[in-house]
């Protein structure tokens, strides 16, 4: 995508903003952004979206060198991981500021988390889920409670509390 405001160079700032009703939106290269910046046209917002960048550091080599280690192999890897399923790299993901599917989040887990929690705070879903998955959820936090029970049984030699505590371990399991 060109920048429209050149038409020569790549467009790598996407600014949009909504003041009052009013929604501008701009697909600028850098210089020209930066131009725009220095005439006032446009706000500067790096230091509010610091915090969300800082996970992806500039480099010369690849466009971005990722401090994090995922699922995908090495610290840093940005072409040779790609998505079973819309086949995003993590390259592709941080020069977009977008994930390629809901995929993704399980295959660059490593890296996302650390963007993820700098923008919203954490990185684990608060919101609203559908019911059946609700329930598995709460089965699977009711097995991970009673699996720290026993533990703490054994660690009090409370063999009565900690055979128990297997049983309901084992039943859980078995339904999940």
């Amino acid at each position: 995508m060109l920048c429209e405001r050149c038409n020569k160079k790549k467009a790598t700032v996407f600014y949009r903003e909504s003041i009052g009703g009013r929604v501008r939106a701009f697909r600028l290269c850098g210089e020209c952004a930066e131009a725009l910046e220095q005439a006032g046209e446009l706000e500067d917002v790096s230091a509010a979206v610091a915090g969300f960048l800082s996970p992806f550091a500039l480099s010369d080599e690849s466009g971005f060198s990722l401090p994090f280690q995922g699922l995908c192999g090495g610290s840093g890897s940005t072409g040779g991981c790609k998505c079973p399923s819309c086949g995003a790299t993590m390259g592709d993901i941080a020069s977009s500021g977008k994930v390629g599917c809901a995929v993704c989040y399980t295959v660059f887990s490593g890296e996302l988390a650390g963007a993820i929690r700098s923008a919203h705070g954490k990185a684990e879903h608060t919101g609203r889920i559908s019911a059946g998955y609700r329930a598995r959820l709460e089965k699977t936090e009711r097995l991970m409670g009673l699996k720290q029970q026993l533990k703490e049984a054994v660690n009090n030699e409370d063999y009565e509390s900690a055979a128990g505590f297997r049983d309901a371990i084992r039943s859980l399991e078995a339904e999940l």
